[in-house]
């Protein structure tokens, strides 16, 4: 008997949030809130680890003022997950023919070398300058993401942003021109339905109901609740507006689609809004929430804020009322640079939303 409450409290000790939390899966609280009810804190660029020397020098040679701002990194995307976030990034490139960023992996295994030669957006931060991440292709997070959630039944849904953008050459580094069109944003949502499958996925549909509008439902607050959302992800497209315009056309209120997106307020397809700065537009954003849309903004940016320990972002984030605050510098992420700077929402990375429902006092 002792020794199993010793395998037991080795266990939750293993288990155990950065602070001695217990992760936010456990908290059953949660529960009856509804997604627009609670606060997520997640990472910026979730896929992209610290770059490596190589990858370093390239960025200061090429882009010399920016830099500072890229001397960021994390973790793979299974340890994030681990520490608590519920809301991740993925950037794609498209790829409809294959090998277009196969460059850097020229001397990877064959295997490596077969992925990157293969038709299918592929995640990248920037094409031909910063390529490292955890995992070389949409698809293949998407396999990761429905790996872990088989590993852990039952976790709070996740909220993914996919990052899609156009790849346009740049004189003397590259020579790429590939944009998205309506077939390489149909192969996003169908590398969705093959990897996590439609049952695991929170749609624009499911939200829609029997209302005429997604604007409708999301405004009559019929997002559904923590609860019902178990075990779920939901996706975001972040992307240009041209190509948000073409994933909607022909799926009115985003009807059939895997991805809600950034439309108009007024637009059938609105639902989602992403305000980078907090501090920009702090009214703006607290209408929205109390109005039932969802907003996305960032605690940090460009190392900024991290670099002189300024939590007025973060503040003004928490106290807007935005669903999904994105950082660079949770609790456990990596700190090579030794800032000694973190963000938190407090005893846990998902939290009540006080400004959307009526919190309990603690």
């Amino acid at each position: 008997m002792r020794k199993g409450m010793m395998v037991a409290a080795a266990a939750l000790l293993m288990a155990m949030a950065p602070g001695g939390t217990t992760p936010p899966d456990a908290d059953t609280s949660l529960d009856s809130l509804r997604l627009d009810q609670v606060r997520m804190l997640g990472s910026h660029n979730s896929y992209r680890p610290y770059p490596l020397p190589e990858v370093e020098a390239r960025l200061r040679t090429l882009l010399p003022s920016s830099w500072e701002g890229l001397a960021y990194g994390h973790p793979p995307l299974e340890s994030q997950l681990a520490l608590g976030l519920r809301q991740l990034e993925i950037d794609v490139a498209p790829d409809p023919q294959g090998g277009a960023y196969a460059a850097p992996y020229a001397n990877g295994t064959e295997e490596i070398k077969a992925e990157m030669a293969a038709p299918g957006a592929k995640t990248i931060h920037i094409p031909g300058i910063d390529w490292q991440t955890h995992c070389r292709t949409f698809r293949g997070c998407m396999a990761l993401f429905r790996r872990w959630s088989d590993a852990h039944p039952g976790h709070l849904p996740v909220m993914i942003l996919v990052n899609a953008s156009d790849v346009r050459p740049i004189p003397g580094v590259r020579t790429t021109d590939i944009g998205f069109d309506a077939a390489t944003l149909d192969a996003l949502d169908a590398d969705i339905a093959a990897t996590i499958g439609r049952e695991r996925v929170i749609a624009p549909d499911d939200v829609r109901g029997t209302l005429p509008t997604l604007r409708d439902a999301v405004t009559a607050h019929r997002w559904p609740t923590i609860g019902a959302s178990r075990g779920k992800f939901l996706f975001v497209l972040d992307t240009s507006d041209a190509n948000e315009e073409r994933y909607r056309t022909g799926h009115a209120s985003l009807k059939g689609r895997m991805m809600f997106g950034w439309y108009p307020e007024d637009a059938p397809e609105a639902a989602f809004f992403n305000t980078q700065s907090p501090t920009a537009d702090t009214a703006t954003i607290t209408r929205r929430v109390k109005a039932g849309f969802m907003v996305r903004t960032r605690a940090d940016a460009e190392t900024l804020e991290a670099r002189k320990h300024d939590r007025r972002r973060l503040d003004t984030a928490i106290a807007s009322g935005a669903q999904l605050i994105s950082t660079d510098y949770y609790e456990g992420a990596p700190d090579p640079r030794g800032l000694n700077w973190s963000v938190s929402l407090g005893k846990s990375t998902v939290i009540c939303n006080s400004v959307t429902a009526a919190c309990p006092k603690r």
